[in-house]
């Protein structure tokens, strides 16, 4: 398993697969994406953004400077309500670009599996739901700078091209 991959590598654009059994595995896989986390001071990693293509997602907002890890294999949001207020999203697969997202829904409700393969279900209305909605968008190959306008969008592309000669 490798470190975290940036944007454009093609891994971000796989839809993950189903994790069918958890076994050592994939605990194993939900133990190195948060130590990756933690290592990069995310808070939030998918599987796809280490190179697995499997519905695994790590988080934690370390609220009262507490680690307080949540693991979802295979989420699934099943309901969604209202729009979270404008706010600025970065990703530790686009470092170093910050972005206004308009479109987030600010209640949500997901269903997934915990390590014991228990079904669970979780409810918020705060950016917990925003970094959720985040990382599930990468299992489907998503990014956050997707929900950017055309114009934005464009201007990142650019403004990405010109960092990476920058960098060479």
């Amino acid at each position: 398993m490798g470190e975290v991959k940036v944007y454009p590598d093609s891994i971000l654009r796989k839809k993950a697969t189903d994790v069918e059994k958890i076994d050592d595995n994939i605990i194993e896989m939900l133990n190195r994406m948060a130590e990756i986390m933690y290592k990069y001071n995310g808070i939030g990693l998918a599987a796809e953004q280490i190179g697995l293509t499997k519905k695994l997602v790590v988080i934690d907002l370390r609220e009262n400077d507490k680690n307080n890890l949540i693991e979802l294999i295979n989420p699934v949001i099943v309901a969604s309500e209202g729009i979270y207020e404008e706010h600025e999203e970065g990703c530790l697969s686009v470092p170093g670009y910050y972005d206004v997202v308009k479109d987030r829904k600010k209640w949500i409700k997901v269903r997934y599996l915990d390590r014991n393969e228990n079904e669970k279900e979780l409810e918020t209305d705060q950016f917990l739901s925003v970094v959720i909605q985040h990382e599930i968008d990468h299992l489907n190959g998503k990014l956050f700078i997707d929900h950017l306008p055309p114009t934005k969008k464009e201007l990142f592309k650019k403004q990405w091209k010109k960092k990476a000669k920058e960098n060479r």
